[in-house]
């Protein structure tokens, strides 16, 4: 090999040297690019994840708050029941009651007009025992008058 074939593989070494070198270069340009790319998706999944969190928490604090209504609510139902258990007691009691009444009235009612009754027997016997001793007063008079 001569001088001037060595100078031409030279050449031809340090063009393709050089072709490997751009490739190498877009290879890493394209590669930056991506990792790049990977960088912004991984920062927006961590955004996610961190609204996610925060939305976990809300979600639960939510849940806990709702455990708590729920729970007085049943107490709230647990109460009216045991209240309008005792009332309707009470009404049962007071219907019992009003059913006694309703039979006193009624022992009453017939107890005034038994004495309504003996009033007005009373009433014509003294009537006529007034009239009597209106007669016999009369009789007196006229007796003592002779």
């Amino acid at each position: 090999m001569n001088g001037r074939g060595l100078a031409w593989l030279n050449a031809a070494g340090c063009l393709v040297l050089s072709g490997l070198l751009v490739i190498q270069w877009r290879k890493e340009l394209t590669l930056d690019e991506r990792i790049h790319g990977l960088k912004t998706q991984l920062v927006g999944a961590q955004d996610q994840v961190a609204a996610g969190r925060e939305l976990v928490g809300m979600l639960e604090r939510d849940q806990q708050l709702l455990k708590e209504s729920i729970a007085s609510m049943q107490q709230a139902a647990e109460t009216s029941a045991k209240d309008l258990a005792q009332r309707d007691g009470q009404v049962a009691d007071l219907e019992a009651r009003l059913v006694t009444m309703d039979a006193q009235i009624k022992t009453w009612q017939a107890a005034i007009t038994q004495r309504e009754e003996r009033i007005r027997t009373l009433d014509s016997d003294l009537t006529s025992a007034r009239r009597r001793l209106d007669e016999a007063i009369a009789k007196l008079k006229a007796d003592g008058a002779r």
